[in-house]
């Protein structure tokens, strides 16, 4: 954790040392980043690094942490915005923003992606742990107001769903961005419009999971029933 002597530092200081911390370990990953470094593009002394911080994990856990709020900060604000649209528009919506969240959390992803697939550490567990409860917890919201409003069932385990449906979104994002992570979906690096119209077929394939029928979803259902009777 960062000292009594880091938080008495200004606003302005701390954003230095904290993007100095994004830039170097996004490029470099927690291995190969030093203490040095991170200090040394911050424009202060190591020393005085050392006295903000115990250690190298306390400062990237620090940047993690902020990491986090980023994005929490984004992923309520998306949410605000969508509080009266079907919940599978919802999920369309938050599988093609994708440019738009690479845009703004582009380091984010680097860092993120270094720990996933890149790096191993003692305490790795840990740092995916911040990043997953902050996903899960808000698609779980988003399927409870599917459910209050009638769009979806009543009968789904809530935390499976969510976790599934986070799954394939991390995934799907994750094909937009690294060629290997496509598995032949034909994701990466397309253009707006095939991620569109990929999107709207894992919108389609959510709604058959877990939504509800719609009326004459229903009817055509009762007429199926009965003929095959």
């Amino acid at each position: 954790m960062s000292t009594e002597t880091y938080s008495r530092l200004g606003t302005e200081k701390k954003q230095k040392i904290i993007d100095s911390a994004i830039d170097n370990f996004a490029r470099s990953g927690y291995s190969g980043t030093s203490m040095e470094a991170v200090a040394e593009s911050a424009g202060v002394a190591k020393g005085a690094l050392y006295r903000y911080f115990t250690g190298k994990k306390d400062l990237f856990m620090l940047m993690v942490d902020h990491l986090v709020e980023d994005i929490d900060h984004y992923v309520q604000e998306f949410l605000k915005s969508h509080s009266e649209t079907n919940v599978f528009t919802t999920l369309y919506d938050h599988l093609v923003a994708i440019y738009d969240f690479q845009k703004r959390f582009s380091m984010h992803h680097e860092v993120l992606c270094n720990i996933l697939y890149q790096e191993q550490f003692e305490f790795k567990g840990e740092v995916l742990a911040k990043f997953g409860k902050l996903t899960t917890q808000y698609t779980r919201l988003v399927l409870q107001r599917g459910i209050a409003r009638g769009e979806v069932r009543d009968d789904i385990d809530v935390d499976a769903a969510a976790f599934m449906i986070e799954s394939v979104i991390d995934r799907f994002h994750d094909g937009v961005w690294i060629s290997y992570l496509d598995h032949g979906f034909g994701l990466y690096q397309q253009p707006q419009e095939v991620i569109n119209r990929k999107a709207a077929l894992i919108k389609d394939a959510f709604r058959r999971a877990f939504g509800k029928p719609a009326a004459d979803d229903y009817e055509h259902n009762l007429t199926a029933q009965k003929t095959k009777k």
